[in-house]
């Protein structure tokens, strides 16, 4: 059955033309200007809507768009032709948004005003919109650049729409983004907020859902977070930054652990390598900023003046090195790979049409869940009952069991609306027995590196402060924490 899905890509200013180039079909212009409008409370983007009042081709148009309908790549639309310069009250009142709105006056936000030259592209069965989009997003006292592909299947296979995606993407670059014109034109009209990372916005699941739609909304809540993030990181490199996509990497890997047989294919295998290769390039950066911030800042003052100093010196060297490493990782080819790939997964992957799988993918999402979530808990359970006596290892690759859990809880837990507090109690239980855990991988890991990036540096007085550092934490108090929280999530009443 044919679907509308929509991608769209940043692109730089100069690949705009050359995008254009390598795409044949009827062509033509616009010069498009929008206002976006909301309450004064922005009630309307809280509810997930965006309000626009468009001049251009054809006159003025209301658009009313939400990502409800369909996710990520497509999103519910709601168009009426209007007289203005602004909304439109009678033809607002027909749309869900009305509800949110209800008496509140609407004001513009911000403005939007870019060329935009399209293709239809023609192959075979297979209709494709190609969309080239220039200009700027105007806030009130900032602006911003607009340059963005856009690529909508309007009739065939998602295959078809990918494969162009994949055609175009090894020309020039193409980065993907979940993040609307809308979405940064709020960001513009809020001066205060600050620049930076995108933290997980949940999926909506409905407990009448099937296996397969719960995966993929699931998925592309975990892909835009992880896009969002590695755009974030890009522009502005941080430690929160660099937290926020390890942790969007791990999550991503998470539901490909946790959505079995469905995510048993060998491009979801593909993907999951290719999910931690990226996090494996932040590792260092992650680990260096943990240290240099919980444990040498706060103790440097107590070490020798010299140590101290020499110490610092190569922390902060290795730490350079380190981000240079993740940003080479950001902007490479493999990167804009990997988001793509894991959006076709998504949307057109073998698991969505092997008849060997449809009953996975009927099969109703709380059965699934239930089942999931019941053997997660009990292999937790079960295999952290002697954690007093585990090794580093040992109680390592019982973190990586215990992030499955709770990611799989927090992701599926609005399948299970009867039992929202239990679900809290239970997610929090979980987070902190892995929080717990990671203290302890992190006193593990922390020796090994400080002594590593001591005696890399070559300097005698940075290898003595790194070693009376290492000697200072209390495994046997951390190891008596993370019992208790063991005990604790143990006792949390599960909400399935």
């Amino acid at each position: 059955m044919d679907r509308e899905i929509e991608l769209k890509f940043l692109i730089a200013p100069e690949a705009a033309e050359d995008i254009l180039a390598l795409l044949d079909g009827e062509s033509h212009v616009r010069q498009l200007t929008a206002t976006y409008f909301d309450t004064a409370d922005h009630a309307l983007r809280k509810a997930g809507f965006g309000l626009r009042v468009r001049d251009g081709e054809g006159g003025r148009k209301q658009t009313l768009k939400s990502a409800s309908a369909g996710g990520v790549f497509s999103r519910g639309e709601w168009e009426t032709s209007i007289v203005g310069p602004g909304p439109d009250s009678t033809a607002l009142a027909t749309t869900p948004a009305a509800g949110v709105v209800k008496d509140q006056p609407l004001s513009p936000v911000f403005t939007t005003q870019v060329e935009r030259k399209v293709r239809m592209i023609r192959r075979g069965e297979t209709l494709i919109e190609a969309v080239v989009d220039r200009g700027e997003l105007i806030g009130q006292t900032r602006r911003a650049q607009v340059c963005e592909l856009e690529l909508e299947l309007k009739a065939g296979t998602p295959d078809a729409l990918f494969d162009l995606a994949r055609e175009l993407a090894g020309r020039v670059s193409l980065r993907l983004s979940l993040v609307s014109k809308a979405e940064r034109g709020y960001d513009l009209a809020l001066p205060d907020k600050p620049a930076t990372t995108l933290s997980r916005s949940p999926a909506v699941l409905s407990p009448d859902f099937t296996t397969a739609q719960a995966l993929q909304a699931v998925g592309r809540a975990a892909l835009a977070q992880l896009c969002g993030n590695v755009e974030a990181l890009r522009e502005r490199p941080s430690p929160e930054g660099v937290h926020q996509l390890r942790v969007a990497a791990r999550r991503m890997r998470a539901l490909l652990k946790a959505f079995r047989p469905l995510s048993a294919g060998p491009d979801a295998k593909a993907i999951d390598a290719e999910l931690k290769w990226l996090s494996g390039e932040l590792d260092l950066a992650r680990e260096l900023d943990v240290f240099i911030t919980e444990v040498w800042q706060p103790a440097s003052q107590d070490l020798q003046a010299n140590g101290a100093t020499a110490l610092g010196r190569a922390l902060l060297a290795a730490q350079a090195k380190a981000y240079l490493r993740m940003e080479a990782a950001l902007v490479s080819p493999r990167a804009r790979a990997l988001m793509l790939e894991t959006a076709a997964w998504l949307e057109a992957g073998a698991w969505t049409a092997t008849p060997d799988l449809a009953s996975d993918r009927d099969q109703a999402a709380t059965d699934f869940a239930a089942a999931l979530l019941d053997h997660l808990r009990m292999g937790l359970v079960k295999k952290s009952k002697h954690l007093h006596r585990m090794n580093a290892e040992a109680r390592h690759r019982l973190r990586l069991k215990g992030k499955v859990l709770r990611y799989a809880a927090a992701d599926l837990s609005t399948l299970f609306p009867e039992h929202p507090k239990r679900a809290d109690r239970f997610i929090e239980a979980a987070k902190a027995l892995q929080d717990a855990l990671g203290r302890l991988n992190d006193l593990h890991v922390r020796s090994g590196l400080v002594e590593g990036v001591a005696s890399a540096s070559g300097d005698t007085e940075a290898q003595l402060a790194a070693a009376s550092l290492a000697d200072g934490a209390d495994e046997a108090a951390l190891l008596r924490d993370a019992c208790k929280a063991r005990k604790a999530f143990v006792e949390a009443r599960p909400f399935w």
